[in-house]
C-alpha cells in the first residue's frame, strides 16, 4: 500500500504540467474528456492522474526517425598487416599503435529508425528500437609512419531499448533519457554496442483555440559512447592509381621516420620498423596481387555534446519534431514523425 501511494505521488507530481491552467480554462472537449472515467490500460495508475485532471499523453506511440550527420572518431589498437592474394593465409599483423599518428578521423552517417513505446507509469516510457544504417563512411588517414588512406563504408541494421524519465512543473518540461542499441554488420564479429543518454528541458506553449495544439522548444546535453574492433583490407593497386610510385613514396616516409627518432626510440621500434620494412618491399614486388590487412579500434573522445530542438503537436495523435546536435565531437540533424494511440480497457492499478 505505501508503494503504490508513493508511486502515485511521483505521478502526479511528475505529470502535473499546466494544473492550475487545465483546472480554471478546461475546453470543452476536455471537460467531456475528465468527466469520464479514465479509458486506456496505461500509463499504471493513469485514473488517478486523470483524477486531478492532468491530461497525459496517449499512452503508445510509433515514432519514425531519420538521422544524418558525423561523428569524430579516437582510434586505437591500430595494426596492419601485408599479404598476397596468391598464398592461403591471414598475414601477421604489426602493431603499430605504439607509434602511428593519424590525421582527424570522421565518420559520416544517414540512418533512420522505427520506435515503439509505452507510457508504463506517467513519469516513465519504456521504448525499442529498429533500424537500418543506410550509409556510414569512415575515413582514416595515417600521417606516420607512413601516409596510409583507408575509407570503409558500412551499412547493417541495429536494434535497440531505452527508457525515459519526464515530468513539468507549469509550462516547463523535464526529461532524462537512456537507450543501448546494438548495431549488426557482416563485417562484425559481434555487434557494436553503442549507449546514449540525454537531458533535455524547455517551455510547452499552448494555443488557446486548439488545447490539443501546442508547440516546445529545448535545450540539453547528449553523451554518448560505443567502442567498436574494424578489420579490413585494401589492395596494393587500390593505394592510389600509380601504386609503386605510392609504395616507394611509403618505404621513404617510413625511412625518415626511423631515421629521425632517438637512440632509445630506434632501438624499441627495430623490430616492427624492420617488419612494416619487409611488408612494404613484398608489396613493391608483386603490385598485382599485395594487400594491407588493417584492424583498429574505434571510440569517441569527447562524449559529450549539446542539443537543441522543438516539436510541434498538431493534435493528441500527431507531433512533428525536429533536433541538432552539436559541440563535441557529434554534429548531426534529426527528424521525426510520431504516431500515439491509446488501448481501451480498464487502467492497471487504479485503485
Amino acid at each position: 500500500m505505501k508503494i503504490r501511494l508513493l508511486i502515485t505521488l511521483i505521478a502526479i507530481l511528475f505529470s502535473m504540467a499546466i494544473v492550475t491552467a487545465q483546472d480554471k480554462h478546461l475546453s470543452v472537449e476536455d471537460s467531456i474528456y475528465f468527466s469520464e472515467p479514465y479509458p486506456y490500460v496505461l500509463p499504471i495508475m493513469g485514473a488517478k492522474v486523470h483524477s486531478v485532471k492532468i491530461r497525459p499523453p496517449l499512452p503508445f506511440g510509433v515514432m519514425v526517425n531519420a538521422l544524418a550527420g558525423y561523428q569524430k572518431l579516437a582510434l586505437d589498437n591500430m595494426a596492419v598487416g601485408f599479404g598476397n592474394y596468391t598464398n592461403a593465409g591471414s598475414p601477421t599483423m604489426i602493431d603499430i599503435s605504439d607509434f602511428v599518428v593519424f590525421d582527424e578521423t570522421k565518420a559520416q552517417t544517414s540512418t533512420y529508425n522505427v520506435r515503439l513505446d509505452a507510457w508504463v507509469l506517467p513519469f516513465l516510457n519504456v521504448y525499442g528500437i529498429v533500424g537500418k544504417t543506410k550509409k556510414a563512411d569512415i575515413n582514416i588517414n595515417l600521417e606516420k609512419p607512413f601516409p596510409l588512406s583507408v575509407s570503409t563504408e558500412v551499412t547493417g541494421t541495429y536494434v535497440g531499448y531505452g527508457a525515459m524519465l519526464a515530468g513539468a512543473v507549469g509550462p516547463v518540461f523535464v526529461s532524462l533519457d537512456g537507450n543501448q542499441t546494438y548495431s549488426y554488420n557482416p563485417r562484425l564479429d559481434k555487434p557494436a554496442k553503442i549507449s546514449l543518454a540525454g537531458l533535455r528541458t524547455g517551455p510547452v506553449f499552448k494555443f488557446n483555440s486548439k488545447p490539443e495544439m501546442n508547440v516546445s522548444f529545448w535545450v540539453g546535453a547528449m553523451y554518448n559512447h560505443f567502442n567498436g574492433d574494424t578489420e579490413g583490407s585494401i589492395g596494393a593497386l587500390d593505394l592510389a592509381p600509380d601504386a609503386p610510385a605510392h609504395i616507394n613514396e611509403m618505404q621513404t616516409s617510413l625511412d625518415n621516420w626511423y631515421n629521425n627518432l632517438g637512440t632509445v626510440d630506434q632501438i624499441k621500434y627495430a623490430i616492427p620498423y624492420n617488419l612494416l620494412e619487409e611488408g612494404l618491399t613484398r608489396l613493391e614486388d608483386d603490385v598485382e596481387n599485395g594487400y594491407i590487412n588493417y584492424a583498429f579500434t574505434k571510440a569517441i573522445e569527447h562524449p559529450w555534446n549539446m542539443v537543441v530542438g522543438g516539436q510541434y503537436q498538431y493534435n493528441y495523435h500527431w507531433q512533428l519534431r525536429a533536433e541538432i546536435q552539436f559541440l563535441g565531437d557529434r554534429t548531426a540533424g534529426l527528424f521525426s514523425l510520431n504516431y500515439r494511440f491509446g488501448i481501451r480497457g480498464k487502467n492497471w492499478f487504479s485503485k
